[in-house]
């Protein structure tokens, strides 16, 4: 899979539903804490994390980086940090890295002359 060219409205959308997203957790895991919202805020927590698992496969191209903030989202109590926001942080950093490099050239061959090999 070719992940796609990273443009600057990319990189603004996917940073823009990161935070968005790590700060409806802020709600949602206070729902969990209460015995009546708990199954509908694990619901929700896992539906919101989905969502964004998907957005960010569409704007930034898979990452291996993307399950483990996944995982973690779903785990009650840890959704609470930002994840998303790190994540993207570290793809967008890695995905330029690869735009931007520039591979060595191969070595021009040379003409073979009359040499005589001992």
């Amino acid at each position: 899979m070719v992940n796609p060219e990273l443009t600057k409205r990319r990189i603004i959308v996917a940073y823009t539903v990161a935070i968005v997203a790590d700060l409806l957790e802020l709600p949602i895991s206070a729902l969990e804490l209460t015995v009546i919202g708990a199954p509908v805020a694990m619901f929700l927590s896992f539906v919101l994390d989905a969502v964004v698992f998907g957005i960010m496969m569409f704007l930034l191209g898979f990452h291996w980086l993307f399950l483990p903030s996944f995982l973690v989202e779903v785990v009650p109590g840890l959704d609470m940090l930002p994840t998303w926001v790190g994540c993207v942080f570290f793809v967008v950093r890695q995905r330029k890295k690869e735009q931007n490099f520039n591979p060595v050239p191969a070595p021009k061959i040379i003409k073979e002359q009359n040499v005589i090999d001992i």
